[in-house]
C-alpha cells in the first residue's frame, strides 16, 4: 500500500527530528550547550508536538498493517478455495490415472463422486477406501443389497432433515459412510445367521448391547477400551468363517471410529448420533444399554476384571450415564408415548 509506505517514511523523519530535539535539550540540561529562553520553549513545544504526531502516526500504521494482513488472508483463502476447486474438478482425471488402484476401484470411486452433492469434497484416499468397502460387498452387482442401501440412506436422510446445518456441517462425509457401514453390519449379521443355521449350530440371538461410556471414555480409560474389546470378541466368536471374522474386524473398527467422531462433537451431535443409532437398530438390531442398573453392573464387572492389570488409572468413578444416554432415553420415551397415541 502506497499510503503505508509514505507513513513509514514520515515516521522516520519525525523520529530523526525528535532525536535531534532531545539531544539539544539534553545538552542544555547538562550545561554543555545552553539555549536561550525562546529557543528552549520552542524546543520543548516541538518535542510535545512531534511526540504526539508520532503516536498518532504509529497507531495509523498499525491499522494499515492490520488491513494489509486481512487483505493478505482474504487473498490466501481465495487462492486456497480455487486450489481446492481445481483439485475436485480434476479428481476424475486423477482417479483414472492412479496406478495404485484397480480398475474396479476407479470405476466405483467415480460412481461415488457422481452420487455425492456438489458441495461435499472427499479426498482421493478416502474415496478409494469407501470404494474398496463397497466392492467387497459387490453393492452394485447385488440388486437386493443395493436396494437395502437405498432404503437405509433414505431412512437416515429423513431423520436428518430437521437438523440444523450448523450442527452437522463438519460431519457431511459421514452422511455417505454411515449407510454403507450399516449395510455392511446388516449383511454380516444375515450371513452369520444363515451359516449357523446351515451348520446346525446354536441360534444367533442378536448382538449384545454396547455402552455409550465405552465410546466417550475411549483413549482415556482402559476400562472403556476393555469393555469394547470384550464386546467385539463376543460377536467375533459368533462368526463361523475366517472371512466373517475379518469382515467383523473391519466393520466394527469403522463403526467405532464413526461413533467416536460423532461423540467428540458433544451435544451438538446428539440428534445426529440418535439418527445413526435409530437406523442401526432398525437394520442390525444393535442397541445400546440404557438401564442404569445394567450399566452399573457392567462397570463394576469391567473394573473387577481389569484390577489385576498394571494400569495407572483404575476407578469406579468413570461416568456411565453420559449426557447422550440421558438424551437418548428422553427421545425413546417420547417415541414410545407418540406410538401409543
Amino acid at each position: 500500500m502506497k499510503a503505508m509506505i509514505a507513513l513509514e517514511e514520515l515516521i522516520q523523519e519525525e523520529e530523526a527530528s525528535l532525536k535531534l530535539v532531545k539531544k539539544q535539550l539534553a545538552g542544555h540540561e547538562s550545561g554543555e550547550n545552553k539555549l536561550s529562553h525562546m529557543v528552549l520553549a520552542s524546543s520543548e513545544s516541538h518535542l510535545e508536538e512531534v511526540t504526539e504526531r508520532l503516536e498518532i502516526h504509529h497507531a495509523k500504521l498499525d491499522e494499515f498493517k492490520k488491513l494489509d494482513l486481512q487483505e493478505l488472508e482474504k487473498k490466501e483463502k481465495l487462492q486456497e478455495a480455487i486450489k481446492r476447486k481445481n483439485y475436485y474438478d480434476l479428481q476424475k482425471v486423477r482417479l483414472k490415472r492412479d496406478v495404485t488402484a484397480s480398475n474396479d476401484e476407479k470405476i466405483e470411486a467415480m460412481l461415488i463422486i457422481d452420487e455425492l452433492p456438489e458441495d461435499i469434497g472427499i479426498e482421493d484416499k478416502q474415496l478409494f477406501e469407501v470404494a474398496a468397502q463397497s466392492l467387497k460387498l459387490n453393492i452394485k452387482l447385488h440388486e437386493d443389497l443395493y436396494d437395502e442401501l437405498v432404503e437405509i440412506k433414505k431412512e437416515f436422510d429423513d431423520l436428518l432433515k430437521d437438523l440444523n446445518d450448523n450442527d452437522i456441517k463438519d460431519m457431511q462425509m459421514l452422511n455417505y459412510q454411515i449407510p454403507i457401514v450399516i449395510l455392511h453390519f446388516s449383511t454380516l449379521i444375515s450371513n452369520i445367521k444363515e451359516n449357523r443355521e446351515e451348520k446346525g449350530l446354536a441360534e444367533f440371538h442378536g448382538l449384545p448391547k454396547y455402552e455409550d461410556w465405552w465410546i466417550t471414555e475411549l483413549w482415556q480409560s482402559h476400562q472403556a477400551y476393555f469393555g469394547l474389546y470384550k464386546w467385539r470378541e463376543i460377536i467375533s466368536n459368533t462368526c463361523i468363517t475366517t472371512e466373517q471374522k475379518k469382515a467383523w474386524n473391519i466393520i466394527s473398527s469403522n463403526w467405532i471410529s464413526i461413533k467416536k467422531t460423532i461423540s467428540n462433537k458433544g451435544m451438538l451431535a446428539f440428534k445426529y448420533n440418535y439418527a445413526f443409532d435409530t437406523v442401526m437398530r432398525s437394520h442390525c438390531e444393535l442397541e445400546e444399554e440404557l438401564a442404569t442398573t445394567s450399566l452399573d453392573t457392567m462397570k463394576r464387572l469391567v473394573v473387577a476384571l481389569t484390577e489385576k492389570e498394571n494400569f495407572t488409572k483404575n476407578s469406579l468413578n468413570m461416568p456411565i450415564i453420559t449426557p447422550y444416554v440421558l438424551f437418548k432415553r428422553k427421545q425413546l420415551k417420547y417415541q414410545d408415548i407418540k406410538g401409543r397415541k
